[in-house]
């Protein structure tokens, strides 16, 4: 078990790493949902209502990926320790970051896919990160302000993220950037993190053997229901998140075309999220968790999320500055005390599973919006995002029936 002193020092090395992933991520998410509007890969007289779907099924092919590798690499790290699995995670991204503009110099949908399917099914580096800060943190108050100051490192690397990619897309800045640009520096920042993962100490003491196969993601949404402790945690957990997933893949969308966002102005204004999110995540949810239960916490910020993600498509653009940072500081508490309840729920020999599963319940909350929503897009390109309010309000119903779990359970 860690001593506080070394507590802190691997903690402010998974910072820094998941920081460095963050950044990467944050470089390209602005651009992926409005990559068929910025270039052509289909005919003139291709519909644009298949374009649309197309589009979703692009959206969509990460987390499907990500939801069959996730559990895989989280049993994997329960075997072979967080370090490992950590860097081949991130190998898997360098290269579909490597991929994704070749098929946009080519003109190729295809490697677009590929790549997403590549990144995706190695896409399990956040999930194990926070394996190894279960292991190194047995109190739960200090668990939740560890997984709150990962969640910072999402905010800052979605603030630092978006803004230089804002800035490699802008052909006016310089001759040689543009929409390519940002899939390099992301493999770029992914190699540097490589580096970083391998001299990380190996965090995980007592490890497990178990068989592997690729029906382990269903094992685990099998096993998650067929415990009453964990059954409401992770349905509401998914519906939440697959809410927020019809935010986060189709407001690029809405930017573009409601505001008339151009997009180094959308990366910009992530970026500004970004900003909020840190707040959030770094001061906020790390000084108001302790005093409260993760229960307590969620029964209030999920129905609040709701509330201003209905009222996010009828404001002006004026009021989205308004609007938006209030949205992402009650969305911050989500995901560090849905992780607390899980890590807490599970025997110390079953956290890196516990959490694979839970990657793999997020990727399911990613495939769903974006299929769905390159259908919503065809009827407004606001759709998306009220549906997504109302998934969010379902979760919360779903969560006002979750109970605090008195013994931790095992999965083996």
């Amino acid at each position: 078990m860690a001593t506080e002193r070394s507590e802190r020092g691997l903690m402010g090395r998974l910072f820094f790493i998941v920081l460095l992933d963050m950044i990467g991520l944050g470089i390209v998410i602005p651009f992926l949902p409005i990559i068929f509007s910025l270039q052509s890969f289909f005919p003139p007289d291709f519909p644009r209502s298949a374009v649309n779907i197309l589009l979703g099924l692009l959206l969509a092919t990460y987390p499907f990926f990500q939801f069959i590798g996730s559990p895989i690499l989280g049993r994997l790290s329960d075997q072979h320790g967080r370090r490992k699995i950590l860097f081949l995670s991130l190998a898997g991204s360098f290269v579909g970051y490597l991929i994704f503009p070749v098929g946009i110099a080519v003109g190729s949908a295809a490697l677009l896919f590929l790549s997403r399917m590549i990144d995706g099914f190695t896409g399990g580096n956040i999930s194990v990160a926070m394996a190894a800060i279960s292991d190194i943190t047995p109190d739960e108050k200090q668990r939740v302000k560890n997984y709150s100051l990962i969640g910072a490192a999402f905010g800052l690397g979605f603030i630092l993220g978006p803004a230089i990619g804002g800035i490699l897309s802008d052909s006016s800045i310089s001759p040689y950037f543009n929409i390519k640009m940002p899939f390099y520096a992301a493999a770029v920042f992914t190699a540097v993190n490589m580096i970083f993962v391998l001299k990380l100490p190996e965090t995980l003491q007592n490890r497990t053997h178990r068989r592997i196969s690729m029906w382990t993601p269903f094992q685990g949404i099998q096993t998650v229901f067929s415990i009453p402790a964990l059954r409401a945690i992770f349905l509401s957990l998914f519906l939440v998140n697959m809410g927020w997933v019809f935010f986060e893949n189709f407001f690029q969308v809405f930017l573009y075309n409601r505001h008339h966002f151009e997009p180094k102005n959308i990366s910009y204004f992530f970026a500004y999220l970004g900003v909020w999110i840190v707040f959030s995540q770094g001061f906020v949810v790390r000084r108001i968790s302790p005093r409260f239960t993760p229960h307590k916490l969620l029964r209030v910020t999920l129905i609040i999320t709701g509330i201003f993600l209905l009222i996010l498509p009828f404001v002006s653009r004026s009021m989205l500055f308004v609007v938006l940072p209030i949205l992402a500081l009650f969305y911050g508490f989500t995901q560090p005390n849905f992780t607390t309840l899980l890590t807490l729920s599970v025997r110390e020999d079953s956290v890196g599973e516990v959490l694979g599963i839970r990657q793999s319940f997020l990727s399911l909350a990613h495939i769903i919006p974006p299929a769905l929503g390159g259908l919503l897009l065809n009827i407004h390109y606001s759709a998306p995002i009220v549906t997504g309010a109302i998934v969010i309000f379902t979760g919360w119903l779903v969560f006002l029936s979750v109970k605090t779990v008195k013994e931790p359970v095992g999965f083996h």
